[in-house]
C-alpha cells in the first residue's frame, strides 16, 4: 500500500483525478466524466497504461480491505442471528447481521413468478396538444 501511495503522490493533479475516478468506474469515458477531463486529453497521455494499472491496484486494495473487514465481522454477525432466536426485539442488530451475511455468503436465491393474465400486443398511444395550435 505504501508503494501505491508513493506512486499516487508523484502524479500531476489531473492524473490523480483520473486514477481516482477510474478506480471507481469501469470505462475510460465514465472516469473522464467523473474527473472532469476530456477523453482526448486522457488518450494523449503516454502513461495512460500505467495510470490504469494504478487505478486497478487501488480498486483491488479497496476490495481486499472491505472483504477482510467483512470476514472479520462474520462470526459476530452469525452470533447476532443466533442470539436473535432468544431476543424479542433485535431488528436493528438483525438487519446489520443479514447485511454482513449477504455480503459474505451471498443473498438467497429468489424466484419470481411472472405470469400475466393478458398476453399479446402492447400498444402505446401518445396524444398531446400542438403548442402552435392554441385556441
Amino acid at each position: 500500500m505504501d508503494d501505491l501511495i508513493a506512486k499516487l503522490e508523484k502524479l500531476r493533479p489531473e492524473e490523480l483525478d483520473y486514477v481516482m475516478a477510474k478506480s471507481s468506474n469501469n470505462s475510460i469515458a465514465s472516469a473522464c466524466k467523473a474527473a472532469g477531463l476530456s477523453e482526448s486529453t486522457v488518450y494523449r497521455w503516454d502513461n495512460r497504461d500505467e495510470l490504469d494499472a494504478l487505478a486497478t491496484a487501488l480498486r483491488l486494495d479497496r476490495h481486499i480491505e472491505v472483504e477482510l473487514k467483512l470476514r472479520k465481522a462474520l462470526p459476530d454477525a452469525v452470533q447476532v442471528v443466533i442470539d436473535g432466536l432468544i431476543e424479542r426485539r433485535y431488528d436493528t442488530k438483525f438487519k446489520a447481521a443479514v447485511e454482513i451475511l449477504d455480503r459474505t455468503l451471498g443473498k438467497a436465491r429468489q424466484n419470481v413468478n411472472q405470469k400475466t393474465e393478458v398476453s399479446g400486443k402492447v400498444e402505446l398511444v401518445v396524444d398531446w396538444d400542438d403548442v402552435n395550435d392554441q385556441d
